[in-house]
């Protein structure tokens, strides 16, 4: 098998979650999640019976129902820090 990228990985999750009438944006961090499980376990399928990724598009795809929509929320950085400071020393 041919270990696919990360982007590689998310794009063709997100197209399957479309062709599912479901809206792909909602799974991204759900996508990266499961490539980085796999990646990690050696290309392994995780859970009680492990078995080896032959075909990683076909394992994405059936686990698809399986993920959580989960809405990735992007913080500014120099808002975040401005908060900490004003919270931790009464600085803004």
């Amino acid at each position: 098998m041919k270990i696919p990228t990360l982007d590689q990985f998310v794009e063709h999750g997100e197209i399957r979650l479309q062709m599912m009438g479901e809206n792909p944006k909602e799974y991204k961090k759900a996508l990266i999640k499961k490539y980085l499980a796999w990646s990690d376990n050696d290309w392994h399928t995780l859970g009680k019976s492990k078995r080896k990724i032959k075909n990683w598009r076909s394992t994405l795809t059936n686990s698809l129902d399986y993920l959580k929509a989960e809405k990735i929320e992007v913080n500014d950085e120099k808002i975040v820090q401005s908060e900490f400071l004003k919270d931790r020393y009464g600085v803004s």
